[in-house]
């Protein structure tokens, strides 16, 4: 990584947050950096232009924010880091409170680059013989078919590459990038992955018939997913930020793009360290840290 000349910040609608972009802007200054600051919430155009022309993308909240920034600036090739104002910050590299140090070593290019894996989703509705595009979009952690308002199993079709592989009555069917599996991909018993790998995570929550074990499949894969029994209502969740409902009939298509997120990161092991930083992976009194 080259060393940083210019740095967009894009801050959660927080004081707190707000307050400390304000602050990093002269800071940035004595240390000849152009700084830019917005609101994470500002329009996708100034965004990813302003993103396009410089060197990084510092994200001032928490893990949420951070995904809605990267969902906006999906396939653009300027890195981001996280400055963590949130609960878990799992994806957030810096603190909230002490980032001088941490920063001063990212400013001048001593942080690694990653790039990551995103979902590309889209819905086709039925019309005749015929399929309509009906919605698209990209995930950064998950996409979930699930049980919309009412909390009951529904039946699902799962196609992978062509072939009918399941059909199951679940509470529903998490497709996870590897980054995204400290989600909601592991609470349902799914497999915590690296994030570097190229992969689809498709793990059934609570199946009551025809269930699987989690998959890991190849970024290449194309998985279709198909509501089929009437009356079940179903709805479609990204990330966890954006609910559309599907309709008996309706295909939702999924495919890995590698290569679509690009992270800075203090080092290559940043993804262990955080899992037990976290408490997402807990160990004994016997854990030895140099072990």
């Amino acid at each position: 990584m080259q060393p940083i000349s210019r740095l967009l910040i894009l801050h959660k609608d927080n004081p707190q947050p707000e307050e400390t972009g304000r602050t990093l802007l002269p800071w940035l200054r004595e240390r000849k950096v152009d700084g830019v600051l917005l609101p994470a919430g500002a329009d996708a155009i100034t965004i990813r232009a302003e993103a396009a022309a410089s060197d990084a993308v510092l994200v001032l909240g928490g893990d949420g924010t951070m995904v809605g920034v990267a969902r906006r600036l999906a396939g653009i090739r300027t890195p981001l880091v996280g400055m963590n104002f949130g609960r878990v910050g799992f994806l957030a590299g810096l603190p909230a409170e002490g980032w001088g140090a941490p920063l001063s070593t990212l400013l001048q290019g001593r942080w690694e680059m990653e790039k990551h894996l995103t979902l590309r989703w889209r819905i086709l509705r039925r019309h005749g013989g015929n399929l309509t595009l009906l919605n698209e979009g990209v995930a950064i952690n998950d996409v979930v078919t699930a049980h919309g308002v009412v909390a009951r199993a529904v039946s699902l079709s799962l196609h992978i590459d062509g072939v009918l592989f399941s059909t199951l009555r679940c509470d529903g069917i998490i497709v996870s990038t590897p980054l995204g599996s400290t989600a909601y991909t592991a609470s349902a018993g799914g497999p915590l992955t690296m994030p570097s790998m190229n992969a689809q995570l498709v793990t059934p929550i609570c199946p009551f018939a025809g269930g699987f074990p989690p998959l890991a499949l190849p970024a290449s894969s194309r998985i279709h997913i198909e509501a089929c029994r009437q009356g079940d209502q179903v709805q479609l969740s990204v990330d966890g930020q954006e609910n559309l409902p599907l309709e008996i009939g309706d295909i939702l298509e999924i495919e890995g793009m590698p290569d679509q997120l690009y992270m800075l990161v203090s080092d290559t092991n940043w993804y262990l360290r955080r899992l037990i930083d976290r408490g997402i992976v807990t160990s004994g009194p016997g854990r030895k840290e140099n072990a």
